[in-house]
C-alpha cells in the first residue's frame, strides 16, 4: 500500500537529516559489492562482461566483449589464453610484412587443429583473438550441429584469413580485414557421418540444414565482431564471413 505523501515527505526529510552523504554512499557501496558477489557466485561467467572469458563455456551475453577485452589487451594475454587450452594446437607464427602494402601481422597464430572439428585445409594463419573466436565458434558449431542434424562436426571447409587485398562486394575501396589475417571465410561442414553442408548449397535448402545454418550465424554474430552470411550480399552468397575489425555488424 502507499504511504500518504506527508508520511513519504517527512521519512525523505528525516533521512537526510540522520544520514550523511559519506554513510549513504557507504550503504551503495555495500549494496552493490553484495550484487556484484552474487553475479558472480551464481551467474555463468559468460553472461558477466567484467569477469575473463573461458574458451570452454557455451557462448552467453558477454562473450564477445570479453573476446574484446582480450583483442585490446597486450598480444601475451591473448597467447596465454590460448595456449591454455589443451584441445587447440596452435603455435606462434613468424612475423609477415610485405612490402609497399599494409597488409600482413606482427603477431599472429598458426591452427593446427581442434578437438571440436579439423579445419580443411589445415595449417591456418590468424590474428590472436580471430584464433580464440573461432575455436568457441567450432564448439558451437559442433553442438548445433549435432541439434539439428543428429551428428557433430567432423572438418570445416574453409577458403582461408590471410589475403592482401582490398574489400570485395562494395566499392570502398578499403583493405579487408584479410590483409591482416583478422578475418576467416567458411564455406561449409563436413559432418562426422560424412555429409556435407554447403553455405552456398542449403542457405536456402534443406530445413534441418537451413536452421544448423542459420545457428551457426547466430552464434558467430555473439562471438565475432562482423559475421556476413549469403543475407549480406552476393559476394557472400558461398559462404560466411567472420572478424575481428573495428566495426560491428551481423547479416
Amino acid at each position: 500500500m502507499r504511504l500518504p505523501y506527508k508520511w513519504r515527505r517527512r521519512f525523505r526529510n528525516q533521512w537526510r537529516n540522520i544520514t550523511s552523504f559519506p554513510i549513504r554512499f557507504g550503504i551503495f557501496l555495500a549494496l552493490l559489492a553484495g550484487v556484484l558477489w552474487a553475479s558472480n557466485k551464481y551467474i555463468p561467467r559468460q553472461h558477466l562482461p567484467w569477469r575473463s572469458l573461458d574458451m570452454r563455456a557455451p557462448t552467453g551475453f558477454a562473450t564477445d566483449m570479453q573476446i574484446l577485452r582480450v583483442s585490446l589487451s597486450p598480444s601475451s594475454t591473448c597467447a596465454k589464453l590460448i595456449e591454455s587450452v589443451s584441445d587447440y594446437q596452435t603455435r606462434a607464427a613468424d612475423p609477415h610484412r610485405p612490402k609497399s602494402t599494409p597488409c600482413g601481422w606482427s603477431v599472429a597464430r598458426e591452427i593446427d587443429l581442434s578437438e571440436a572439428a579439423v579445419l580443411k585445409p589445415q595449417d591456418v594463419t590468424m590474428q590472436c583473438p580471430l584464433a580464440v573466436g573461432t575455436y568457441v565458434w567450432m564448439r558451437e558449431m559442433d553442438k548445433a550441429a549435432s541439434k539439428h542434424l543428429g551428428s557433430g562436426i567432423k572438418k570445416i571447409q574453409h577458403a582461408g584469413s590471410y589475403s592482401c587485398r582490398k574489400q570485395v562486394g562494395n566499392s570502398s575501396g578499403q583493405w579487408s580485414e584479410h590483409s591482416y589475417a583478422n578475418a576467416f571465410d567458411v564455406m561449409g561442414f563436413e559432418l562426422d557421418d560424412g555429409r556435407v553442408v554447403s553455405v552456398l548449397k542449403d542457405w536456402n535448402g534443406d530445413k534441418d540444414r537451413k536452421r544448423f545454418l542459420r545457428d551457426a550465424r547466430k552464434q558467430a554474430c555473439k562471438i565475432f565482431r562482423v559475421t556476413l552470411s549469403p543475407d549480406f550480399n552476393a559476394a557472400h552468397a558461398d559462404h560466411f564471413h567472420v572478424d575481428m575489425g573495428p566495426t560491428t555488424t551481423c547479416r
